[in-house]
């Protein structure tokens, strides 16, 4: 293992390996999950212009845009640092550096807590990674430290739409299955504002997502490459899904406790909210075979 100054870097790597199947972990960035190797399969886009578009990230504590970057809680204003306009997206966890508290040869234990200049509530987040033979499962944990706090979070993977075999690629050659196809079903989605925040409307699901927020999924989503993998997956603790497909490079299935915007309440209601002894926990499970 390598030692914890060098896992803060941006380019530090943890691998977990199961014979042909293996993630990397970049602690350093975000603590996401950085590579998905499946049976020679490359499945996950390792770049992006920005830390919001490659690997799998954890969105917390809220996911998705937060209208005008702040909520009410407790009867005080929480304003936080905007970074899509006037709104924040996606939390304050997707650049910032994770401890590396435990890791086995198969799982890895990361951990940080909320920035309290920013997040005056504090909090701490817990992310295990483990891969096991047929699936790499993660689960997140939100603990409250100082007081009550709302929390959302999520995760956010970018498949790649279309699967590079790892082995060709390595000799210069790129070979690609099909693109990618996602199996989604829910009973509605989210009407969304010209910003991409929900306004408060359920409409009925479309048959092709775009940048859909998706409620009431009768089954779990399974997304397949044509003359490649099949993977589905499942969220306990998940109340929405975001599905994005409007990037040429990839696309994303995006498991969530609560809703873009949900800091300030909407069609989930109030946010969930880790207390002392009682914190919030939710998984995400890939699964192939």
């Amino acid at each position: 293992m390598s030692s914890a100054a060098d896992l803060t870097t941006r380019s530090a790597r943890i691998r977990l390996q199961r014979g042909r199947t293996a993630v990397e972990i970049a602690p350093g960035v975000g603590g996401r999950i950085s590579a998905l190797e499946l049976d020679g399969w490359d499945l996950f886009r390792r770049d992006g212009w920005t830390d919001n578009e490659w690997g799998s990230f954890v969105m917390a504590p809220w996911a998705g845009r937060l209208r005008d970057a702040r909520f009410e809680w407790d009867g005080r204003t929480i304003t936080l640092p905007a970074n899509e306009g006037a709104h924040a997206l996606h939390g304050l966890m997707t650049a910032v550096p994770w401890q590396v508290t435990s890791q086995g040869v198969h799982t890895v234990r990361l951990e940080k807590d909320l920035p309290t200049d920013v997040w005056p509530m504090g909090g701490r987040l817990v992310h295990t990674i483990a891969l096991q033979p047929t699936r790499l499962v993660m689960r997140l944990e939100a603990h409250a430290m100082l007081e009550p706090t709302p929390v959302i979070m999520g995760w956010h993977p970018w498949f790649r739409r279309r699967a590079v075999r790892l082995e060709e690629a390595s000799m210069g050659l790129a070979p690609e299955s099909g693109d990618v196809t996602i199996d989604v079903r829910p009973l509605r989605r989210l009407d969304l504002d010209e910003d991409r925040i929900p306004t408060g409307l359920l409409l009925p699901p479309r048959d092709d997502p775009q940048d859909d927020v998706l409620v009431g999924l009768t089954e779990a989503p399974v997304i397949r490459w044509p003359g490649g993998p099949r993977l589905t997956l499942h969220a306990s603790g998940a109340q929405a899904w975001t599905v994005y497909t409007e990037n040429k490079d990839g696309v994303c299935v995006e498991p969530m406790t609560g809703v873009p915007d949900g800091l300030n309440g909407g069609v989930l209601g109030d946010p969930p909210v880790a207390r002392a002894l009682a914190p919030l926990s939710a998984t995400f499970e890939i699964a192939w075979g």
